[in-house]
């Protein structure tokens, strides 16, 4: 019985070694400005060539994050609602509208490199909204606005490529 008590530590104590592992992420925070003020609410998403994203909300301009160090692209995406109606004159539908435009998000640019210090990322975007759709495409009820067809759109939470 000792052996098996012996035994059943020994384990317990692997486990307990190999969930403190350290994983090679930091912590990451940051600001997002739109057109000089705080971005109220959004995402923001990191993405390390060839592994998977990571995603974190935009609260009041500050965004903090658990990430790896190295260099990523960066995807920034907020949302209005919006009351849109249809062609047939339907009651309005409240639709969310991503108005950041697509340089910042789906056809990104922006690259940043993590450090293993925590230094601060900051990101100051400008430019114009994408403007609000007027009607609903019959096919998809979705906003009919160029680029917006199935086969358009290559991706849904619009991360950057």
């Amino acid at each position: 019985m000792r052996p098996l008590v012996i035994a059943l530590f020994l384990c317990f104590l692997l486990i307990l070694t190999g969930c403190s592992k350290d994983d090679g992420k930091v912590n990451v925070e940051g600001t997002v400005t739109w057109n000089g003020q705080p971005l109220e609410s959004g995402k923001i998403t990191f993405l390390s060539p060839g592994k998977s994203s990571e995603a974190a909300n935009i609260d009041h301009g500050s965004f903090s994050i658990r990430t790896s160090p190295g260099q990523k692209n960066i995807g920034v995406t907020a949302f209005k609602e919006i009351s849109i109606k249809d062609e047939r004159g339907d009651t309005p539908q409240v639709r969310d509208h991503q108005y950041i435009p697509h340089e910042y998000n789906e056809n990104s640019d922006l690259v940043t490199t993590i450090s293993e210090t925590n230094e601060p990322v900051n990101f100051k975007l400008t430019g114009e909204e994408i403007p609000p759709p007027t009607n609903l495409d019959v096919t998809n009820r979705r906003p009919d606005i160029p680029g917006n067809s199935r086969s358009d759109r290559a991706t849904e939470n619009r991360r950057p490529r």
